[in-house]
């Protein structure tokens, strides 16, 4: 999974014109020069946070934490290489364990 350029550009273009060109269309009135810089630090902030989260999710530092039950699950619901048939269920602990037979 890499970067695609095509989000980037886009994105990067639409907080561009919120930060470079909506300063200079919207800025009038007594409070011009706050609205510019409200314009040009919300623009720079939002794009910032969208790209460090774009650029984690094409290297994530932690990834998802599955049960063993849930691995079987999904190979049974997704693959179909394992049928209800190749579960037992280990008893004489509080709870019944579902495990592969081998």
């Amino acid at each position: 999974m890499g970067a695609d350029a095509v989000a980037i550009c886009v994105v990067t273009g639409f907080w561009a014109i919120v930060a470079i060109v909506l300063p200079f269309i919207l800025g009038r009135g007594p409070n011009k020069g706050v609205i510019q810089v409200m314009l040009v630090i919300t623009g720079f902030s939002c794009w910032l946070f969208w790209l460090l989260c774009y650029m984690h999710q094409m290297n994530p530092l932690i990834g998802p934490q599955l049960h063993n039950t849930t691995v079987l699950a999904i190979q049974y619901l997704w693959d179909g290489s394992v049928t209800i048939d190749d579960f037992t269920t280990v008893a004489g602990e509080s709870t019944t364990i579902p495990t592969l037979k081998i």
